[in-house]
Formats: structure tokens, sequence, C-alpha cells
């Protein structure tokens, strides 16, 4: 290159010499002689700027870059030619020079030097004249997709061209980021990240749940609202749905599906026990009429039975007498849509039956030393079931999952039975945040047996009857607590050493059970008076519900002490493709996340051709976080997964905390689709 700046150079001032020099103005418009002759016409109304072959002349003077005449200053104005302004100043192309300088140069628009792709050069003196801009990179005409380079210098890059899913292909398209909002509808267990964008783990009161209230006296259960206690549905259950079906124990799963146990035990004739299945959301009801429109309570009256489509399903368990009492939902697999399988505990028969959550089949059994009358959950997957019978009172567990039986654990002389009485008849039961078995009984006792190290601790209460137990988060072990002649409580004290103990007398009359909820409240169900009594904690402020006749419930009716053992917040968003071609087809996800050590964020996706299917959607797992890395192709995961991707894609996120309780974040997810036709 620099030979022909050479050859150009020396061409010119040999131009020059004969001509004007730096500071000489040609004659004529033409040609340096004054003919046009060999200037053409491009046919636009410009000039042929390569009349030569390698002469650029825009002007049509004879002077340009590479033309023989020589380098014109100023290649817009045939008039002038190497006299452009003050050569001293400008160093122009064509300017006199002295052997040996060189200048910087950049012809760029003003502001895009150094900006993107553009640079400066040089210009190099040579024979007396300075050449052209020697280096330099100006401006393209065009931004060039994925090259990630600032073609056009106009400080934005590649995104002014890229399409809304960040890459080049312009049949991607995007919602962008899409922002995880608590009151997001059917998010649980999630608020807004105290530290930034985005949400984490926590208590999400649009979405609470409910307490399912069993009325013994009239074979139904109360689904009580949380926020406000108002009783929203009042469901039949059991196989006759009235008090010959003596309903009890509710527990709740992990998609806030309720299931109660009908002990049946008190008609020498209608005594086949039974479990029932409500759903928690309508969307877990089914339309058994195939109306489209569910049909369901709403208040206190129920149906008849068989007629309301949110009651799941009923199925007889165990030989007629078996009673059944206890009740607990075991952990969820991994599949999303499993909330957990629910156990009965079968008092005459002494053993445990798990039943198949879509339709109550009989899956697993399960042979123990006690007769059941109280179920709970730990986090490591053991049933513990408190033993009221044989005397003097045992505590027994199981494993879920390997189906091992322990030895059943008396709870004579460990200081649980009190000095006037030396039975335990151990009742309520629950598990505490450090995994440590409460139970209540007929006594002023709450006992707390320690698996890891098989120490025994009592708090004795000031009334003479603690049925009940509940484990808070936070620590605190909630009893009832009554005396059977006016005074009903709900007492509240340390888990850890029985301290800070305080009470509220309530109006409720013989509180059997007690419950924690999502929302900072406790419940106590109050059999004699037929209503439930809620806490607020926050305020010590007390209030009454409603229930239905003889309410006997004191399992976890709210679901929150089985969250205990397995917290998690979830999240969902719908997104849909366009399907008008046969090529439209989903792309990838995008997401944001935190995973401190120990949490997991899990993605599932489910998909249809209409958004009412998506619910009953085979879910396929995503990502899994933090072992996955962002992206993951949505189409290959449904391809492996053998499960049809349809036209909508409902995107869901778990997020789970880690065992010392760290918890992960969600700022957004990005969805792209393909479309054919975007315009």
């Amino acid at each position: 290159m620099r030979s022909t700046l050479i050859i150009a150079a020396l061409l010119a001032a040999a131009s020059l010499i004969a001509g004007t020099g730096c500071g000489g103005k040609k004659t004529g418009t033409g040609n340096p002689d004054g003919s046009t002759s060999d200037v053409l016409d491009a046919g636009d109304g410009s000039t042929d700027t390569s009349t030569d072959g390698g002469c650029i002349d825009e002007d049509g003077d004879g002077y340009g870059d590479g033309c023989e005449d020589g380098f014109d200053c100023d290649d817009t104005d045939p008039e002038h030619w190497s006299d452009c302004g003050d050569c001293a100043e400008t160093h122009a192309a064509g300017c006199e020079c002295d052997a040996g300088e060189e200048y910087a140069c950049y012809e760029g628009p003003d502001g895009t030097m150094d900006v993107g792709q553009c640079r400066g050069g040089t210009r190099y003196c040579e024979f007396g004249y300075l050449g052209a801009c020697i280096g330099q990179v100006l401006p393209g005409d065009r931004e060039l997709c994925g090259d990630d380079i600032d073609n056009d210098c106009n400080g934005v890059g590649d995104e002014e061209v890229e399409s809304p899913c960040g890459d080049c292909d312009s049949t991607c398209y995007s919602e962008g980021d899409v922002e995880p909002d608590p009151t997001d509808e059917y998010s649980e267990g999630i608020v807004p990240n105290p530290d930034g964008p985005g949400v984490v783990l926590g208590t999400s009161e649009l979405n609470a749940g409910f307490a399912w209230i069993a009325n013994a006296a009239e074979g139904t259960v109360s689904k009580l609202r949380l926020t406000d206690g108002a009783e929203v549905s009042r469901f039949r259950v059991g196989l006759w749905g009235t008090s010959d079906d003596q309903p009890s124990r509710t527990a709740v799963d992990s998609l806030g599906n309720a299931y109660v146990a009908s002990r049946a035990h008190t008609s020498s004739t209608n005594n086949q026990s039974s479990v029932t299945k409500m759903a928690g959301d309508e969307r877990y009801c089914v339309d058994r009429s195939g109306d489209t429109i569910i049909q369901t309570s709403t208040g206190p009256t129920p149906l008849p039975l068989g007629d309301d489509e949110c009651v799941i399903w009923t199925v007889p368990v165990g030989d007629p007498g078996g009673v059944a009492r206890a009740l607990a939902i075991d952990l969820p697999e991994d599949e999303f849509w499993d909330g957990g399988s629910p156990w009965v505990g079968m008092w005459s028969e002494m053993r445990f039956f798990k039943l198949d959550e879509v339709d109550g089949a009989v899956l697993e059994e399960v042979a123990v030393d006690v007769n059941p009358y109280g179920a709970a959950i730990d986090r490591d997957g053991w049933i513990w079931a408190s033993g009221m019978r044989p005397r003097p009172g045992y505590i027994q567990r199981f494993n879920t999952v390997t189906l091992t039986v322990d030895s059943p654990i008396d709870l004579t002389g460990t200081g649980c039975d009190s000095p006037t009485d030396s039975i335990y008849s151990p009742y309520g039961i629950a598990i505490d945040t450090d995994n440590r078995v409460w139970v209540g009984s007929w006594s002023p006792n709450a006992c707390r047996y320690d698996p890891s190290d098989g120490s025994f601790f009592t708090v004795t209460l000031a009334l003479g009857y603690t049925r009940g137990v509940a484990a808070d988060a936070d620590g605190t072990i909630w009893a009832s607590n009554y005396d059977g002649a006016g005074t009903n409580r709900i007492v509240g004290f340390d888990g850890d050493d029985g301290t800070g103990m305080v009470a509220y007398d309530i109006a409720g009359v013989t509180p059997i059970g007690v419950g924690v909820d999502e929302l900072g409240q406790v419940w106590t169900v109050n059999q004699a008076s037929d209503t439930a009594t809620r806490l607020d904690k926050a305020t010590a402020t007390l209030s009454e519900s409603s229930t239905g006749d003889g309410p006997y419930t004191y399992s976890d009716f709210t679901g929150y002490q089985r969250e205990l053992m397995t917290p998690s917040g979830r999240w969902e968003h719908v997104f849909e493709r366009c399907h008008e071609n046969d090529e439209d087809h989903w792309g990838n996800l995008e997401w944001d996340v935190d995973t401190p050590p120990g949490t997991q964020i899990t993605i599932y996706g489910f998909s249809a051709d209409h958004p009412d299917s998506l619910a009953t959607a085979t879910p396929v797992m995503l990502a899994e976080i933090p072992s996955d890395s962002p992206p993951a192709d949505i189409t290959a995961a449904f391809h492996d997964a053998a499960v049809y991707l349809g036209w909508y894609l409902l995107i869901v996120l778990v997020l789970e905390p880690s065992a010392d309780h760290r918890i992960p974040v969600f700022r957004s997810v990005d969805v792209h689709g393909h479309c054919t036709d975007l315009t």
C-alpha cells in the first residue's frame, strides 16, 4: 500500500510543480487542461470517479485518491484541490509538507472516532505533499448483527439490529424479562426481595390458604379462609355424608388440597371408615357433569353427597370397624404436581395405608405396634404416630420411603407423665423446626421427644387438658388448654426451654385442636361451641368463626406443620407463541436467580394448545438450579421427555431453602419463541 502511495505522490508532485502548488486555484471546471472530454456521466447525476481504473475523483476535476494529477484536498469542489483552507491547521491531503512529517487524521463524522470500530489514521509526507489518511477505520454503512462490533460507531452496537431475544435470529421474539410479583396469580410462599429486585421465600397474604375443620356430628368439612375466617365452602364427606361418618383428622398437601379421615365408629351398621379428598383450588375440581361449570358449595350450605365437584374422591379404607384416625401427608417426590400422598392410620387394625393422591387406591401398607391416634411427618420422611393405646402410651415412627418401622417409645417414667398419673395418653402430635416430636394429652403436660439424642422434656400448663399441639416457625409451641369447667385457652411457649409462656382466654368451648397458619395466626377448634378461634399474634386479637356441628379436628388442618418440613415457594406465568406455520416453535429459556449453598430453584414447563388444559398437562423439568446454567432449550427438553409441546407454555418456578434456612432469590425469566412471520 505504501508503494502505491509513493507513486501517487510522485505523480501529484509533478502535476503540482507544473501547476499552482499548495495555494493554486484551478481554471475551468473540467480536467486540469480545461477540457471535459474524460469526465463521464455516471447516469445518476454524479460523475464517474474511476475514469482511469484507480482514480477516485468525486468532483470530476482530475484530482483525487489514486489519480495521476494528485490528491484532492476537497473532492466535493472542482474549484479547489490543493488550497483547502489553512494547510498548517488542516494538514489535508495534497498540502505541502517537509520530508518525514506525519499527522494524525480522521475523516469520519464528529464524535465517531474511537467509538465502536472507528479509529483514526496517519497522513505521511511523500515527496513534499501529504497523502491519504492511512489506517483510519470509518463508520460502516450498516450494523452487522452477531459480530460483537459497533459497525456504525453510534455507541449502540449489535443491540439495534438484534431480535427481541438478544440474538440475530429475525424469527425470534420474547416478552422480555418477566419479573415475579408476590401478587401474581397462583404464586405462593414468596415476598418481595428486601435486598433488590425479585422475590424470595416468605409468606404471601394474598395467596393464603384455608383451615379445614371436620364437623363430626354432621358428616361435613368446613373450609375457612385464613384471611378473615369466613366459611367459603362446606363439603359433605364420607360414605353417607352424615354423623355416621364421623369425620375428624384433616391434612393438607403441597398443592393446597385437603384430605379428611372419617372414623365411622359410632354406628353398628355404617362402620366402614373412609378418606375423602377435597380441592383447595377450583382448578383441581372435577367437572363430572361435563358442562364446563364447576358445581360446588359456597358458604355454609353443603351440596348433597356426591354432587360437589370440588370433592374429588372418597374411598373406603381398611376393614369395617377399622376406625381411620391418624392422618398425615408424606413429602412430595420430584414431580411438581405431586402434592404428597396421604397416609391414614387405622386404630383397630394397628396399621397405616398409603393412598394414591389421584384416585385413593392403596399403594402401601405398614403394620405398627400402637393404635394410631394422631400422625405427623418429619423432615426426614418419617411419620410419627401418637399411640394412645395400648397403655401406658407410646409414640412410634415408620419411614415412608423404606417402610422401616422403629420400635415404639414408652412415655412412662420420662417426665411426660404427671406425678399424679403414671399413664401418659398421647393425643395431638407435631414436629418442630428442629425435628423434635411434641405430643399433647389428657393431662396438663405437653411432652417433647428428641430422636437425635433420645431425650425428653415436659412443659406443664395451668389447666387440666392439653390435647392439641402445633409448632411455629419461630420455635414457639402452641397448645390448646382447658379445664372442662369453663376456662379455655390458647397457650404458647418457647420450644427449647418452655419459657416465655403466654395464654389467651378464648370464647370457644373445649378447644380440641390447635393449628398455626402462614399469616401469623393461631387457631383452635372448639368442639362444644361449634366454632374456631383465630388469634392474630401480631395484634394479640381474637376472633371467632362458625363451623358445622361438632367440630373435631386436632391434626394439621392448615397444612402449616407439614410445610415446616418442606418449606417452598412457587411462581408461575403463562406464555403464548405464534402458531400460524409449522415452523413456529419455542426457543430458549433464560433466568436470573441466586441460589446460595444448599438452596435450589427448579423450573418446570407445562404445555397445551389451550390455556385451560395447562393444569392437567404433564410437567417437564426445564432446569434445576444451581446444577443447570442458562439457557435451556425448551423444545429439546419436551422432546427428550416425550411430552407434547403446544401453543401455550406454563412456566413454574419452585424455590426451596437450605437446611440452615438460607433462601434463593428469583429476579426474572425470559422465554423465547420463533415465529416465521413477524410482520
